[in-house]
């Protein structure tokens, strides 16, 4: 379990706000990025709307800052099955979820089905192409006789 999602557990909402700690405060125990990497983690889960202390799955939505609080996401926290919930939440790219893309990866990881399948399509020529570079220098050889002999023997002397 993330430290975070164990500090979520033990402390609630708590965990998300500042501390005011001997007239000091304290930044939150869990950061705003972790909190929202978690929150789309519910989402994605389908946990969004509820929190269960034990596993430490899902996410609250009286967890979200008030400016990221959607009515749909609302009316998602209050439906109990699944798939209307997803209906709701990513059915109709408004409000505060767009769209929940999957992670970038790098460009090797993304291009490599593409250069899989181009070299496959290159092996498939690649026996005609041996072929007609062998004929080719294999015509471009000198043919056997005493006239090659000859010229050969003429361009190494000085003459």
């Amino acid at each position: 379990m993330r430290s975070a999602v164990r500090k979520l557990c033990q402390q609630g909402v708590e965990a998300l706000r500042p501390q005011k700690v001997n007239e000091k405060w304290r930044k939150p125990a869990i950061s705003r990025r972790v909190a929202g990497d978690l929150r789309k983690a519910a989402i994605r889960a389908g946990t969004y709307g509820k929190f269960d202390a034990e596993t430490g799955a899902g996410w609250d939505p009286a967890w979200d800052a008030p400016d990221r609080r959607h009515p749909l996401l609302d009316a998602a926290a209050a439906v109990a099955d699944a798939e209307s919930m997803d209906s709701i939440l990513l059915g109709t790219n408004k409000g505060a979820i767009q769209s929940i893309r999957p992670p970038k990866e790098t460009k090797r990881e993304r291009t490599r089905e593409t250069r899989a399948q181009k070299i496959e399509n290159l092996l498939k020529e690649a026996d005609d192409k041996i072929e007609e570079y062998r004929l080719e220098k294999e015509a471009n050889k000198p043919k056997p006789g005493i006239e090659e002999e000859f010229k050969r023997a003429m361009k190494g002397s000085r003459y």
